[in-house]
C-alpha cells in the first residue's frame, strides 16, 4: 500500500482553510507539563451507562485474538482463486472490476453485477488499514460501483438508487471515500469520490429546501432527485452518513458549503426526538461530534449521542444497540446488534464497524477513554465467537463434517453473520439470516469478514494480559494530521505497569509520552520503549510527541504546532444519588467536579424537567431541593457546572419525587 505523503497534509484545504485556524484564540500559553503524572490533577471520566453494566475486571473467559492475522487469512482466501475454499473473487466482464458476493454459497457468486460494495470495497479498506500490499488493481476495479448515470456509488454495479434504502447508498459511498483516502495516488478513484459527494450535496439541498431539513426518509431516488418513504421504516441517521461524506469532501476540496452542511446535519441529529439509529451510520456520530466540538467550537452532547448508539432506544429500529450479559456461558458484552430480536441477536459486521467508528472518540474527548477502553476490551474478546473455530460445531448452522468448507483457513477467517441468543434448541446459536431466509447455502459472511481488518488495525496486545493498545487515529473517517495516539485501559483493581513500545510511525527520534486524560507528560525522551502506569480501572490516552515539544493552549485545547493533542476537560457527577432513586422532602445534591487542569467549581445550575425550575447555586452553597415544591412523580434533574476557568459539563438523572 502506498500511504499518503506528508505533503498532502500541508496542502490539504481542510488544514489550510478549515482546520485549527478556525479556532477563536481565547487564550494562548506555553505548556510543557511535568515529567510524571500529577497526583493533584484530576483524572476525569464520563460514564457510558451501558458499558457500566459490564463485569468488573477481565471479560468472562478473556482471550486475546490476533485480528490482524485473521484479516490476513481472509484476504489470502478471497484474493486467491486457487485457495482451498474455491474462487470467492471473480472478474466482472460486464461492468469491469471484480466481484465478491455477500456470503459463502451465495447464488450470486460469479454472476456479473451480483457483487456487493459492502463486501468488496470493505475488504479493500481492511487491506489498506492493515497495510496489505498488492491491492492497486482491485482498488481501481472498485470504480465499477460508481454509476455514470446517477453519479453516485452503488452497492451493486448496474443497480439504481430508486429502490435502495439510505444506508445501502451511503455506506458504499463512505467505504469508497475511505478507499480513496487510503490510496491517495489513485486519482480516478478520487475524481469519482468528489463527483459522488457533490451529487449527494445536491440531494441534501433538495431535502433541506423542499422538505424543511427533515431527513427522516427511507432513501433518495437520484433519477427523480427526490427522497422517498417506503411506508415500513425510515432512516434518520442518514444525516450522519451525509455529514461524514461532506466532512471528507471539505477535507479534500475546502468547499465551505460542505462544512456548513455538516453542521446542519449534526444539529438535526442532535435535536432528533428519540434515537435515530437504523443500521450503522449513527455509530460515527459521537466521534464526529467530538471532533467538531474541538475543531469548530460546537457543543454537541456526546453522552446523548453515545446513549443513542449503545442503549437500544432507536425509534426506527427498536432494540438496536450494544448487547450485555452472557448466552449459554458465552459473554456477549460489547457486541452490537438487536437486544430484542429473538431474545438477542449480535451481528459481526455491525460490531466490527462500531469499533472503528467509536475508537477515535477517545482522542478528541478523553473523558470517555475509560468506558470506550472497557467496551473495546469486551468487544475484542467476545467478537472471536463470530468465527467458527472458536465455538462448538453442534451450536453452528453449518454441518462441518459434511462440508467441503471444512478447512482450517475457512474456519478461522470467515465469520458467521450473527449470533442468536437461542435457536434450534441451543444457546447461543452461531449462524445468521441466509440459511433461514434462503439467501445462501451458508451463514458464513464474506461482507462481515471483509470488515475484520478494522479490528486488526485497532488492537495490539501489551505485556500485561487484558491491557490492549488501541490506535485512536487509524480508523478516523477523514485525514488526520495527528501524532500517534493510543488508548490503554486497565481492567484490574490495582495500578498496572505496562511496557509501552513507541510506534514505528514516530521514527527513530526520541519521543515524550503525553497522557491526554490527565494532561500530563508521563515519560520523556523515550527511545524504543518505556514503562507507563495505567491506573486501576482507568485509562491513558498516550500521545507520542517529539521530545521536548512545547504545547500551546488555544481556548481549552492544547496543540503541538497545528496538531491537536488534548483538551482541558471537566466532569461533574452527583455521587450521593442514584438514577431512579426515590426522594422526599428536602434533599441535597452534592456535586463533585473533576478537572484535568487547575480549575475549581464556580457554580452549578439545576434544571428540573423542561426548565420550569432553574436555579444557579454558587460554589460553597448547598444544592438543596424540596420535593414539596413539585408535583409527585418522576422528575428529570439536570445539573450544569461551570469551573473557575470556564470549563463546563452537565449530568442528568431521574428521581422519583414523593
Amino acid at each position: 500500500m502506498i500511504r499518503l505523503r506528508r505533503a498532502f497534509w500541508r496542502n490539504c484545504p481542510f488544514f489550510q482553510a478549515g482546520g485549527p485556524a478556525l479556532f477563536i484564540l481565547c487564550l494562548t500559553a506555553c505548556f510543557n507539563g511535568p515529567a510524571d503524572r500529577n497526583p493533584d490533577r484530576g483524572t476525569i471520566y464520563k460514564d457510558i451507562s451501558r458499558v457500566q453494566s459490564y463485569p468488573a475486571n477481565l471479560p468472562l473467559n478473556y482471550e486475546y485474538t490476533d485480528y490482524r492475522a485473521i484479516a490476513a487469512g481472509f484476504h489470502a482466501l478471497v484474493f486467491n482463486p486457487g485457495g482451498p475454499a474455491g474462487a470467492f473473487l471473480w472478474k466482472d466482464n460486464t461492468y469491469g472490476g471484480y466481484g465478491l458476493a455477500a456470503y459463502v454459497g451465495d447464488p450470486r457468486q460469479g454472476q456479473d453485477g451480483g457483487e456487493e460494495a459492502v463486501a468488496l470495497i470493505a475488504a479493500l479498506v481492511s487491506a489498506g488499514l492493515t497495510g496489505m500490499e498488492g491491492m492497486g488493481d482491485y482498488v481501481r476495479g472498485a470504480g465499477s460501483f460508481f454509476s455514470d448515470t446517477e453519479q453516485i456509488v452503488l452497492n451493486n454495479p448496474g443497480g439504481r438508487s430508486g429502490s435502495m434504502s439510505f444506508w445501502y447508498l451511503l455506506y458504499p459511498a463512505l467505504l469508497y471515500t475511505r478507499l480513496s483516502l487510503l490510496y491517495g495516488e489513485e486519482m480516478e478513484t478520487r475524481e469519482k469520490v468528489l463527483a459522488a459527494i457533490e451529487r449527494w450535496y445536491r440531494a441534501y439541498e433538495v431535502i433541506r429546501d423542499d422538505e424543511g431539513a427533515d431527513f427522516d426518509w427511507t432513501g433518495f431516488d437520484f433519477t427523480a432527485m427526490k427522497p422517498y418513504r417506503n411506508g415500513v421504516w425510515k432512516e434518520p441517521d442518514a444525516a450522519v452518513g451525509m455529514a461524514l461524506l461532506f466532512y471528507a469532501g471539505y477535507a479534500l476540496s475546502g468547499r465551505e458549503a460542505y462544512l456548513e452542511a455538516v453542521f446542519l446535519l449534526m444539529d438535526y441529529i442532535e435535536s432528533y426526538f428519540g434515537g435515530p439509529l437504523y443500521e450503522l451510520l449513527m455509530y460515527d456520530a459521537p466521534a464526529l461530534a467530538a471532533e467538531l466540538n474541538v475543531r469548530y467550537g460546537r457543543n454537541y452532547d456526546l453522552t446523548k449521542a453515545l446513549g443513542r448508539v449503545f442503549d437500544g432506544n432507536s425509534i426506527p429500529r427498536g432494540g438496536w444497540g450494544s448487547l450485555t450479559g452472557s448466552w449459554g456461558g458465552y459473554a456477549m458484552d460489547g457486541l452490537f446488534g438487536s437486544k430484542t430480536d429473538g431474545g438477542g441477536y449480535a451481528f459481526s459486521m455491525n460490531t466490527f464497524a462500531a469499533a472503528g467508528a467509536l475508537a477515535p472518540l477517545a482522542r478528541y474527548d478523553a473523558r470517555y477513554a475509560r468506558d470506550i477502553g472497557k467496551w473495546l476490551l469486551h468487544l475484542h474478546s467476545n467478537a472471536r465467537y463470530f468465527f467458527p473455530d472458536k465455538t462448538p460445531p453442534d451450536h453452528q448452522s453449518l454441518s462441518w463434517a459434511e462440508s467441503p468448507l471444512n478447512d482450517t483457513a475457512v474456519l478461522s477467517s470467515i465469520p458467521y453473520e450473527g449470533i442468536r441468543n437461542h435457536a434450534n434448541g441451543k444457546s447461543p446459536w452461531f449462524g445468521g439470516d441466509p440459511t433461514v431466509n434462503g439467501w445462501a447455502e451458508t451463514d458464513l459472511s464474506l461482507y462481515s469478514g471483509a470488515h475484520t481488518g478494522i479490528l486488526g488495525a485497532l488492537f495490539e496486545e501489551t505485556d500485561v494480559p487484558g491491557i490492549l493498545r488501541v490506535d485512536t487515529v487509524v480508523t478516523s473517517p477523514v485525514p488526520q494530521d495527528a501524532y500517534p495516539t493510543f488508548l490503554l485501559y486497565n481492567p484490574y483493581g490495582d495500578d498496572r505497569r505496562v511496557c509501552y513500545r513507541v510506534s514505528a510511525s514516530s521514527g527513530a527520534e526520541p519521543v515524550d509520552l503525553f497522557d491526554a486524560v490527565s494532561n500530563t507528560r508521563i515519560a520523556s525522551s523515550v527511545r524504543g520503549e518505556a514503562a507507563v502506569t495505567v491506573p486501576a480501572g482507568g485509562a491513558l490516552v498516550v500521545v507520542e510527541l517529539p521530545a521536548g515539544q512545547t504545547l500551546v493552549r488555544r481556548g481549552n485545547h492544547f496543540f503541538a504546532g497545528e496538531r491537536y493533542v488534548s483538551s482541558a476537560r471537566a466532569a461533574i457527577s452527583i455521587p450521593n444519588l442514584e438514577n431512579n432513586q426515590a426522594v422526599s422532602g428536602k434533599f441535597e445534591l452534592r456535586p463533585v467536579l473533576a478537572v484535568n487542569t487547575e480549575d475549581t467549581l464556580k457554580s452549578c445550575e439545576v434544571i428540573v424537567d423542561d426548565g420550569t425550575f432553574r436555579r444557579i447555586f454558587p460554589a460553597g452553597e448547598a444544592v438543596i431541593l424540596n420535593t414539596k415544591d413539585f408535583e409527585p412523580g418522576a422528575r428529570r434533574i439536570r445539573l450544569e457546572a461551570v469551573s473557575s476557568g470556564g470549563l463546563t459539563d452537565a449530568v442528568e438523572l431521574r428521581l422519583l419525587f414523593r
